[in-house]
């Protein structure tokens, strides 16, 4: 009988670089490898093989992960003892307002990252603090986090989060709300944190009256979880960036990971009532007090739960029609009055194969978005179709019906144009959407 365990093991390596190590069991790997692999024996035969190979795989990662702590915290430690010698004791003076979320491409080390660090796509948030995705070791991570200079170029210091593509994909679920109520501050009740993984969550938090998005590790103790010393505190500005490269970030990462398995309920946070709520004390930036933002418009759900409207921002829409017994995806540009929002002349109506077409396109969206390819094009139905423009140096996501004039396709009226932040929201928000219209067809 041919021995295939190192056919078997590699195929539990290669899953394992890409899976959320949260909620990954032994059990999730052999059906992973009854479905991918031919194997000659029942997948059982090889149960051993599977739970070496994850007993190895995570002993590697927590010396690699050790090996960059070290490295960052040391490099840290050695920045500020020069700096406070060289300014005598001064504070190094805080990052000012962020710069727009300029995302750059590059290879090879990240300045201050051990081998095998190689970085995807960098965006900076502001200053001092920046996104990156990165390959180490053959895994892929999101990595949001603070920088110093070091000989010129930028060093990460210890303050910071590092997602796998899983956890990332939860964040980004959850940015549009998260930052709507971070932008909407002091208003109504106290704003749910999202959960990343079991002990890592992302919450907003006020500090001397103004609000932070953290994003933080914590551990448990008495029943509560308590905020750990890994994780950043983004400013409104830098959580705005965040939020406008989420889509550029999501394509780098592999995109939307096809299933998210639920997580583990996690203990409440320190302060909050018995479901996890916002009020997680964040240090780095020094967030302490429980944010209370006035109620935010429903945007992306939670963990992609049914949702019929997706908030993009600045009174745009995705949501679900219904006409003459037909459903259709609307997107659309609404306006007040009374009190109430009524929809605008600005949108289109796409049916929901047209809908399904531009889903299974969002990663190939996004990255021409990233890279402000105005020769990109999506066509859906009839004379209908996605593509990109630019009005006074910002790039936008139009879909839109065109017309024919002199042998050429104009664009007409009926559409809506997106900028960055706003496509971040529909593509953060589709799971959720999705899952509703399912039920609707």
């Amino acid at each position: 009988m041919v021995d295939e365990s190192d056919t078997v093991k590699q195929a539990v390596v290669e899953y394992l670089k890409t899976a959320d190590m949260e909620v990954t069991t032994e059990r999730t790997v052999l059906n992973y490898l009854k479905t991918t692999l031919q194997l000659s024996q029942d997948v059982k035969a090889y149960k051993a093989v599977v739970s070496d190979t994850i007993d190895e795989f995570l002993a590697a990662l927590d010396d690699a992960e050790e090996e960059e702590e070290e490295e960052a915290e040391a490099e840290e430690e050695e920045a500020e003892d020069a700096g406070a010698a060289k300014a005598g004791g001064r504070k190094r003076a805080a990052a000012g307002a962020a710069g727009g979320a300029a995302a750059k491409k590059s290879r090879g080390s990240s300045g201050g990252g051990g081998g095998g660090d190689d970085v995807l796509l960098h965006v900076d948030l502001s200053e001092r603090r920046k996104a990156r995705v990165r390959r180490y070791e053959g895994r892929l991570h999101v990595d949001v986090r603070e920088f110093y200079k070091k000989d010129g170029e930028d060093a990460p210091t210890q303050k910071g989060l590092s997602m796998d593509p899983g956890q990332w994909a939860r964040l980004a679920r959850e940015l549009p709300r998260l930052v709507a109520a971070q932008r909407a501050g002091g208003g109504g009740g106290a704003v749910p944190p999202a959960q990343l993984a079991k002990t890592r969550m992302a919450a907003v938090s006020e500090y001397k009256g103004t609000y932070y998005l953290g994003l933080r590790e914590y551990y448990e103790k008495d029943g509560q979880l308590l905020p750990g010393k890994k994780g950043v505190s983004l400013n409104p500005s830098e959580a705005e960036a965040l939020l406008a490269a989420a889509a550029s970030i999501t394509t780098a990462a592999g995109g939307v990971p096809a299933d998210l398995p639920p997580l583990e309920p996690s203990a409440p946070l320190a302060g909050s009532g018995s479901a996890p709520a916002g009020g997680a004390a964040a240090a780095g930036a020094g967030p302490s007090k429980a944010a209370a933002p006035a109620p935010a418009p429903a945007a992306a759900p939670a963990s992609g739960e049914p949702t019929e409207v997706v908030e993009l921002g600045s009174n745009k829409r995705l949501s679900i029609s219904h006409f003459g017994g037909r459903t259709s995806v609307d997107l659309r540009e609404f306006y007040d009055k009374d009190g109430q929002k009524l929809p605008g002349k600005k949108g289109i109506a796409l049916s929901p194969t047209d809908w399904h077409t531009l889903c299974a396109a969002l990663p190939a969206v996004s990255g021409a978005l990233a890279k402000r390819d105005m020769g990109y094009v999506l066509q859906l139905s009839g004379k209908r179709r996605v593509s990109l423009s630019e009005f006074k140096g910002t790039v936008y996501v139009g879909v839109r019906e065109f017309y024919e004039k002199d042998g050429q396709l104009m664009p007409g009226a009926k559409g809506l144009s997106m900028n960055a932040a706003q496509w971040a929201a529909l593509v953060a928000g589709a799971p959720g959407f999705n899952a509703a219209l399912q039920g609707q067809e």
